[in-house]
């Protein structure tokens, strides 16, 4: 072919026909940039949506919370001028009270009336602070917005606050900077004036309750400490100079800093001046000056010295009657403090002012003869008490079922005071092994995560102490590699408690702790495997918070705030705190304590407990001792079916207390003397219905089937039970080392917990796999007075439960313990 032939088959020589015809490139190009545009358009527009929905929501979510201060309660200024002494009563079974106790006011405070105040001294304190203050509601929203302007801008300016903000946050004591602080102060101070206080009211107040320098708390205070005099003898300057203190209270104090104060001062009178001449003063309530007389005053403050008078600090605790006080009106004065607190918002310091001067009704909890049986059974009964008179204790005692407090014991020693420090209720102690029964197995019991009979990990476990460092140690230096739940709390194991609160994290202990069981004294630091395993705690805990822990086991699981009162009434009859008819707070099923009812007389009736000094008790009991590793402290909570009790033994300065059991026999004396002295018919706790007995497997954890040797008996909720054993690939450790033909029964075959076990317990236990039984624990198990010492009991305490111990287990239509009207804790445990 030739070469002309084959060029017209190249792509150069060839004129291939466009696919779009002319300018269709220009329309290709603009629809791309069209729809590129439409798809940034509607991008922006979604960004736009998105933006304006969530700044609504967050609008509508931060405006529902500001709305929800509308209805604040105002403080009740009134009452701050009563000096009326409040009254405690004691309520009597047929509904009658009698009037126990008086509280004296506190005389060292002198509260001045308005009508006794100068005209000068009020002028001179609205000028300088609030001279809108008889035109606006409690709120000078002009001033306000000029405070803002002058934030943002960075100029100075005066402050927006009205007198009637300044007098609630001297109250209140809320002096953290904030927005929401602020928006609730605004709708304090409109509340205040809307229905509750007139001006002069506030302004009474206000002149009587700020400080003004040092230990000066009003303008009486004030002229007193400066002046040596009342401030009804006290004349312009004077006035203009106590005035200008409440500025800066230090460093426009005179005894301090003289000259400021001086300077701060002719600041007032200029500022009177300026309203006065302006007409911005509102004469129908203050006195206009001259401009002769502001030039009078500041030639008097020129030559003006200052006294320095002692102002005696309060002690509103010198006219009490110190006969009548005691431990248990100690610890209520103190609830009454943190309750006015909680509830209203007050100051510690108005909250005393209020209880001491009120004319407060306070309806006590208190079993008179109770408390003072018990104070007086401490001090005489020595015999029961620790030999050594330095070694100190706290007691504290409570009913479960309604969360009164029965009684509560500060110190072996006599009383000489009021509003002592108490062990048992103010004292942070090192709780030791206690902290297992209220801390992991309560934890892992009420979420699902062990059974009465799972198998636990007896292992240290690795870098517990620090980077290949494994721990803990038991109290006998020995691991059976496994162990079940009931003999670990039995023999307080902590190798096995610490093994459990790492697969359920300390976290989720910390959180039962500080929420549901209310523990006050816990730090974030203790949010650790250890404080929360085994109670190295950064503080330690006080007994009444580690009592009112334990009660939840006695009664189906409920939480009830330690109550030392009923109600209070105000001086004009308003019920203003109230703990009548507190159903309290389901925290665990009913079902969950009944099984850590079982389990914790496991540590009072097993062979190896280590409170089996207490076993002879007529009476049935569950609790957990504890001691700390130094043996500087000695710990036990525990419950009968009548109190729940806790004591704590320990010199005030931590030493080695040597004798291990003192707090076991002071609690087993007092016990007994409660048993025999004092009629508790139809004190029952709250066994679940919902609950039963069932043989489980040692070696699995998991319900015995019949190829199960090494068994015993365990407490099981309903829908909460293990599945059945297989008898070999289910057991964890291997099979038993030694079979046995019968169960060996977990604290007591029985379904009945009557006051003492029905069966003895078996003084060998039957070995779990790899377990290796001892006799000397720390926690110093002490067994049973004997396997066949059953004492009988004149009365019993205790239900009967109606579920046949050899029933198998039911398949429920309904979860009984599911019917709660009141919503339980649920614990963040990791699943699996």
């Amino acid at each position: 072919m030739r070469k002309e032939d084959i060029n017209k088959y190249t792509t150069t020589a060839m004129k291939v026909p466009s696919q779009h015809t002319e300018g269709e490139f220009t329309k290709s190009a603009g629809a791309t940039v069209g729809t590129i545009g439409g798809m940034f358009f509607k991008a922006l527009k979604t960004i736009f949506w998105v933006a304006a929905i969530t700044g609504l929501l967050v609008f509508l979510a931060v405006a529902s919370y500001i709305l929800s201060f509308r209805n604040i309660e105002p403080p009740d200024i009134n009452s701050v001028s009563l000096n009326y002494s409040s009254t405690i009563m004691l309520d009597n079974p047929d509904g009658s009270s009698t009037e126990y106790l008086t509280i004296f006011k506190n005389e060292n405070r002198i509260w001045m009336p308005l009508t006794e105040i100068p005209d000068y001294m009020r002028t001179a304190q609205v000028a300088i602070e609030d001279h809108r203050f008889y035109q606006h509601k409690g709120v000078d929203w002009k001033g306000t917005a000029g405070a803002v302007l002058h934030l943002l801008t960075g100029q100075p300016g005066r402050g927006g606050s009205t007198l009637t903000q300044q007098l609630i946050k001297n109250i209140t004591k809320e002096n953290q900077y904030s927005v929401m602080r602020k928006v609730k102060e605004i709708f304090t101070a409109l509340n205040l004036e809307k229905d509750k206080a007139t001006k002069d009211q506030i302004l009474e107040a206000y002149l009587n309750i700020v400080n003004y320098g040092g230990m000066c708390q009003g303008v009486e205070a004030a002229a007193q400490c400066y002046f040596e005099k009342s401030i009804t003898e006290c004349d312009l300057a004077e006035c203009a100079l106590i005035a200008g203190i409440t500025q800066n209270p230090y460093q426009y104090n005179p005894l301090i800093f003289p000259e400021q104060s001086k300077e701060k001062a002719e600041v007032v009178l200029d500022r009177m001046l300026e309203l006065s001449e302006s007409g911005e003063l509102d004469t129908r309530h203050l006195t206009a000056i001259t401009r002769a007389e502001r030039d009078a005053a500041k030639a008097e403050l020129a030559t003006m010295d200052f006294v320095g008078a002692d102002v005696a600090e309060e002690d509103s605790n010198a006219n009490q009657d110190a006969k009548k006080w005691n431990w248990y009106i100690d610890y209520m004065f103190n609830q009454l403090v943190e309750d006015l607190m909680e509830r209203y918002s007050y100051s510690e310091d108005y909250a005393l002012w209020l209880i001491n001067n009120g004319g407060l009704t306070i309806h006590c909890a208190m079993n008179y003869d109770l408390q003072t049986d018990l104070e007086n059974y401490f001090l005489t009964n020595t015999d029961m008490l620790p030999y050594d008179e330095d070694i100190d204790l706290g007691f504290f005692m409570m009913d479960p079922y309604t969360g009164q407090v029965l009684a509560t014991i500060g110190s072996r020693y006599e009383r000489n005071g009021v509003r002592l420090y108490s062990n048992a209720t103010d004292a942070s102690r090192q709780c030791g092994s206690s902290m297992k029964g209220v801390g992991p197995y309560a934890v892992g019991i009420a979420s699902g995560a062990i059974t009465y009979g799972s198998v636990l990990k007896d292992q240290p476990l690795p870098d517990y102490f620090g980077p290949g460092q494994p721990g803990p140690k038991n109290w006998n230096g020995k691991y059976s590699q496994y162990m079940c739940v009931d003999k670990a709390l039995e023999m307080s194991m902590n190798a096995p408690a610490v093994q459990l609160a790492n697969t359920l994290t300390p976290q989720a202990i910390y959180d039962w702790l500080t929420q549901p069981l209310h523990f006050s004294t816990l730090l974030p630091e203790d949010n650790d495997l250890a404080p929360m395993a085994l109670g190295g705690l950064s503080w330690g805990v006080t007994v009444s918070d580690m009592t009112a822990g334990y009660q939840v086991y006695a009664n189906g699981g409920i939480y009830h705030r330690p109550a030392t009162y009923w109600y209070v009434k105000d001086h004009d009859g308003n019920v203003i705190l109230d703990n009548r008819d507190d159903p309290g707070t389901q925290v665990m099923t009913p079902g969950a304590a009944t099984v850590m009812n079982k389990l914790l007389q496991r540590t009072i009736y097993g062979p190896s407990a280590t409170g089996g000094y207490l076993a002879d008790l007529p009476v049935t009991i569950y609790g957990k001792t504890g001691t700390t590793d130094d043996d500087c402290d000695l710990y036990f909570v525990g419950a009968t079916p009548f109190c729940v009790a806790g004591i704590w033994n320990g010199y005030t300065y931590k030493q080695e207390l040597g004798d291990g059991s003192m707090h076991l026999r002071t609690w087993k004396t007092v016990m007994q003397h409660l048993i025999d002295n004092y009629d508790w018919s139809g004190k029952e706790w709250v066994l679940s219905d919902n609950v039963y007995q069932a043989t489980f497997c040692r070696g699995s954890g998991k319900l015995a089937g019949p190829s199960c040797f090494d068994t015993a008996t365990g407490w099981y909720e309903q829908g909460n039970a293990p599945d059945t054993c297989n008898g070999g690939s289910d057991h964890i450790a291997g099979p038993s080392p030694s079979p046995s033909t019968s169960p060996s029964p977990s604290v007591s075959p029985s379904v009945s917990p009557s006051v003492s076990p029905s069966v003895s317990p078996s003084a060998e236990p039957s070995p779990s796999p790899g377990e290796t039984p001892t006799t000397e624990p720390t926690d110093t198990p002490v067994p049973p007075p004997g396997p066949t010492d059953s004492p009988e009991p004149p009365i019993s305490f205790n239900p009967i439960p109606t579920e046949d111990p050899t029933t198998p287990e039911p398949t429920p239509t309904e979860d009984p313990d599911s019917s709660s009207d009141v919503e339980q804790f649920t614990p963040d445990v990791p699943a699996g």
